[in-house]
């Protein structure tokens, strides 16, 4: 019998750990939003992609993980040459990309006309899934974004011969360990192509899965760069606050007990100040008011704001609305980003588009390649980041920060300046996805 990717005996405990996993994933809030999707049905495409007369219905197949990724997908999908009649699915797993790849796609068919492109939720990743997806699809191409490494998909292109790339390409710590457990594996299911971010990260694919990796820059540098051409956006919410806005963004669960033990600092100082907390995944939202209850903070959702009227002194925000944040730099009088301490870090670029210096916790492996000091300057070389030890540094910094007068103007022109050397990445990853398919 024929050996295939899927054969590995790793797959004999993986499918059965996702058969034994379905009941529990089912009653998963997150999961359960789109859960006959992530099932691939034998109508899972109908009928934005009907078969073309060799049965296949799908040209490339672009899997962005969550809301984040969605909007590298945007870039690189605008970066398409228009004049093809591409065939696009985008599958995502959150209803958060969802609904990022769902608002950019009307806009992306009007700019590609000959362009068929659809959304779906990613089918769960059990061998039986992802084959039978990819029987339904048969892309001539599947894209993997960033560090969306699955291990069932992966084997299951092998299998049926369909290339695979890997866009904006990022080995994380849990990819490593995974690497290392399983060395034969990950060499059988190999992509065939990498772009990835770093030097760094290049020779983690070549060392990791013997494939040919090389250096593109990161299609976050085009999206910042995008925001930088738009006027500053203006929040519905703005007259709710008289003080001047501490901004804690997208902030994981490993902060909750670091930070808001700190928040007194910032109203002892301002009394007059607003401190919102925008938690990186909306899931965890209930745990951010919870613990500031617990600190007789007397927490606010965003969502009930309007009802609310003016902020009385001393409350703290939660904000429950997704997709606010660039309105909220454009808001805020300093800012922290999260997920810097212990957990690799988030987009701090975001906040620079809207002409304000952030600081970050001091763990941002995740961002490296936006750290590096190649093509010189780094980011806080050029005055463009602090990044800082402790809670308490941050809150120091902010309060600093804020009692300045901050020319956002003179900051979005020095960002620009830092960004020059660093765009491109988009339109090097939509060309590249366009050589690897063989167009009729």
């Amino acid at each position: 019998m024929q050996k295939t990717a899927l054969s590995n005996p790793f797959f004999v405990p993986y499918r059965w750990l996702w058969r034994a996993a379905l009941p529990f994933l089912h009653r998963n809030a997150r999961l359960a939003d789109g859960w006959e999707e992530r099932l691939a049905p034998e109508n899972w495409l109908e009928p934005d992609f009907p078969p073309d007369h060799e049965g296949r219905r799908v040209d490339i197949w672009l899997q962005a993980a969550s809301g984040g990724e969605a909007r590298l997908a945007e870039s690189i999908c605008r970066n398409l040459d228009a004049s093809l009649p591409v065939r696009l699915l985008i599958t995502t797993w959150t209803r958060q990309g969802r609904n990022v790849i769902e608002n950019f796609l009307p806009l992306l068919r009007e700019s590609h006309p000959h362009l068929r492109a659809a959304a779906r939720f990613a089918p769960l990743d059990s061998p039986d899934y992802v084959r039978k997806a990819l029987a339904c699809a048969r892309p001539r191409l599947t894209a993997l974004l960033e560090t969306e490494l699955w291990p069932g998909l992966m084997a299951a292109c092998k299998d049926l011969s369909i290339p695979v790339i890997v866009l904006n390409g990022r080995i994380n710590k849990p990819t490593m360990r995974f690497g290392k457990f399983f060395p034969k594996l990950v060499k059988s299911i190999s992509p065939g192509s990498v772009l990835a971010v770093s030097q760094k990260d290049s020779q983690r694919f070549e060392a990791m899965f013997s494939c040919p990796a090389r250096i593109v820059q990161n299609i976050k540098f085009d999206l910042s760069l995008k925001n930088l051409d738009a006027p500053l956006p203006d929040h519905v919410l703005a007259p709710c606050f008289d003080g001047p806005v501490f901004l804690f963004a997208s902030v994981r669960s490993g902060e909750i007990k670091r930070l808001p033990r700190y928040w007194n600092l910032i109203t002892q100082a301002i009394p007059d100040a607003v401190i919102i907390a925008a938690p990186r995944h909306m899931h965890s939202v209930k745990e951010w008011k919870s613990l500031a209850e617990d600190l007789a903070w007397r927490p606010v959702l965003a969502s009930s704001l309007a009802q609310v009227g003016k902020l009385p002194h001393g409350r703290v925000v939660i904000w429950d609305r997704f997709g606010d944040l660039p309105q909220l730099y454009a808001l805020a009088s300093a800012v922290f980003v999260g997920g810097t301490f212990g957990q690799g870090g988030q987009n701090f670029l975001e906040p620079l588009a809207s002409g304000i210096v952030p600081c970050i916790g001091p763990s941002a492996e995740n961002f490296q390649w936006a750290l590096a000091d190649e093509p010189a300057p780094s980011l806080e070389k050029a005055g463009l980041l602090h990044q800082i030890k402790t809670p308490m540094e941050a809150i120091q910094f902010m309060l600093t920060y804020a009692n300045q007068k901050i020319n956002r103007d003179d900051i979005r022109m020095r960002y620009r300046a830092w960004l020059a050397l660093r765009t491109g990445g988009s339109a090097e990853c939509a060309r590249q996805m366009m050589d690897m398919i063989d167009m009729p």
